[in-house]
């Protein structure tokens, strides 16, 4: 308790000090500043005055009231848990901010850290935001393996908080390269999952594994294509999108590949619109199929609820659930009530697929919601892909992920020292 304390007010201190200083300097009318700089403020310091504000005036203060009781401390991070969403802000900006750095890098920031006798450059003040969301989690682990069992749960709520973070700001910054949706950001909303899959789609008359970046959201499992300008900069390119109330998943695939599972849409089923995505390991291909299946999950019971038919068909059947139910504790019937989708299949040579895993009732009664029709109609081609550069190799072109941004602070030094 007493490093995150005293960390705390060092970091405070040192947004002080950029803020202070070198933003002061930039922000003043009479100082001379490089034609790259000017009009760039907003960009290069991103929105730290706001981070500073809340740690200065709240998150010290309150993080000081647990001094005494460290065990409780993981309170203070849910209780502000809304607040650290300024940092997806930062994160998402930090790339082009460092591009302003590299830019006007040389006299004029040096001159000033000479004047102000300030200790370190200006890129070392401008990522530490960026450090410091990922030093929580540090911070965070360490008192919890100080702590007994029924003394855990208070950490580990804040810890969850503190994972989630870094975990928005990667989503953000993924998201804010799409390019040509006719969907805006806030019509797709947050993004729930966005990863890299190899895509093989069974109506292609070639079923050449293409790499496409998918975006789950709660409405849509939105398909997008990597491209690169003459300058490296990475970008999605839209291709397409399915409504995730009319999809229905697959997670064992003929063959025994662990990291792959399968998305079809439409009435026929997974044997004529079956598109199989390969993850890069079996623990992303779990986490994918976990989310899916919770996301369709609730979409398939909203349509049912705001559907007047649809609430009556999802009454009914409850009822007649309940009295099956009522009736097997009376006498067990020798048959189940729901299939289990993560283990069956639904024929003899097609791998088992789930709808609803457990939740048979909305999902029937979500089929039947009038005026849902698919999103798109074009081929599934168009997931296709001829990009397969790997993520270290994205990594080396274009920052997307909160570790490469701290990484990459480390490589402006360097850089900027150059110059």
């Amino acid at each position: 308790m007493a490093e995150l304390l005293q960390t705390e007010r060092a970091y405070v201190t040192d947004l002080e000090t950029c803020i202070n200083t070198y933003l002061k300097e930039v922000r003043e009318p009479n100082v001379p500043k490089p034609d790259a700089l000017r009009g760039k403020e907003a960009i290069l310091f991103g929105n730290i005055e706001e981070i500073w504000e809340f740690h200065q005036s709240t998150f010290l203060k309150e993080l000081e009231k647990y001094e005494t009781i460290p065990e409780d401390v993981g309170h203070c991070f849910v209780t502000w848990a809304v607040k650290f969403d300024m940092y997806v802000k930062y994160c998402k900006n930090k790339p082009d901010s460092n591009q302003i750095l590299i830019q006007c890098a040389g006299g004029f920031f040096e001159d000033v850290q000479q004047r102000y006798a300030i200790a370190h450059p200006l890129q070392a003040y401008l990522i530490k935001p960026v450090q410091r969301i990922t030093k929580y989690q540090l911070l965070l682990k360490d008192l919890l393996s100080c702590c007994e069992g029924h003394e855990q749960g208070e950490i580990k709520d804040g810890l969850e908080v503190m994972l989630g973070v870094p975990k928005k700001a990667n989503d953000a910054m993924h998201l804010s390269l799409l390019e040509g949706c006719d969907l805006s950001l806030e019509q797709l909303g947050d993004v729930i999952l966005q990863d890299a899959f190899v895509v093989f789609d069974q109506r292609a008359l070639i079923r050449k594994g293409r790499e496409r970046h998918m975006f789950l959201f709660e409405l849509y499992l939105l398909f997008a294509k990597e491209i690169k300008d003459g300058q490296g900069k990475v970008r999605y390119q839209y291709k397409s999108r399915l409504m995730t109330s009319e999809i229905g998943i697959s997670e064992h695939i003929e063959g025994g590949d662990e990291t792959k599972l399968a998305v079809w849409s439409g009435p026929q089923g997974p044997n004529e619109n079956r598109i199989v995505l390969k993850a890069a390991n079996l623990e992303t291909k779990q986490l994918w199929v976990k989310k899916l299946r919770q996301v369709i999950q609730e979409t398939c019971f909203s349509s049912a609820i705001f559907n007047p038919h649809t609430a009556r068909l999802v009454a009914a059947a409850t009822a007649t659930a309940t009295a099956a139910s009522s009736r097997a504790t009376k006498q067990p019937h020798p048959h189940r009530t729901s299939r289990d989708m993560d283990t069956e299949s639904t024929t003899s040579s097609t791998p088992s697929s789930t709808l609803l895993p457990g939740h048979e009732i909305a999902s029937s009664a979500a089929s039947t919601v009038p005026g849902i029709h698919r999103e798109e109609t074009g081929s599934i081609n168009s997931f296709g892909s001829e990009n397969t550069n790997t993520d270290s190799e994205r990594a080396s072109v274009q920052i997307t992920s909160v570790d490469a941004l701290c990484l990459q602070g480390s490589f402006l030094f360097a850089r900027i020292e150059k110059q």
